[in-house]
């Protein structure tokens, strides 16, 4: 039996409106999916997404609301605009663009982070596997004072 790649879900806590789709994500979702709620996508420091990687995630779903509904206003563009300039830092070190996915959703929207989340473990499996990121390394693997 093939492995799920691991994903990392950071879910704003403002776009699930459908109380079927927030039960199916805090209660049915899939084990190889790690679900971090937040209070806004603009909360999202870019260094979760780093943690996360550094963490074994194969890939990163960022669920927010639609621009225009974003409950901080404008919380959500300002995180698009941080974390696609950090998505290009991640493709810079090794990690590829396409393991990162943003996702606006609308309060009628039902169904569809199911239907995301699934369409975007399947890409996730036709892709090479992740490169282990090398972004720290041991005090006692050389350096200066060796």
């Amino acid at each position: 039996m093939e492995q799920k790649p691991k994903i990392a879900f950071f879910q704003c806590q403002w776009c699930l409106y459908a109380p079927e789709d927030q039960e199916w994500v805090d209660t049915q979702l899939p084990v190889n999916i790690h679900l971090i709620k937040v209070p806004c996508t603009g909360r999202i420091d870019p260094l979760f997404i780093l943690n996360a990687v550094q963490g074994g995630a194969e890939g990163v779903v960022i669920s927010g609301c639609l621009p225009e509904k974003c409950h901080f206003k404008e919380g959500n563009l300002a995180a698009r605009r941080q974390l696609a300039e950090f998505s290009s830092f991640l493709d810079y070190v090794g990690y590829d663009q396409e393991r990162v996915r943003f996702v606006w959703l609308d309060l009628q929207d039902r169904g569809r982070i199911q239907r995301e989340l699934a369409e975007f473990e399947r890409k996730l499996s036709k892709l090479t596997p992740a490169k282990t990121l090398a972004t720290r390394i041991s005090l006692n693997e050389g350096g200066a004072n060796d």
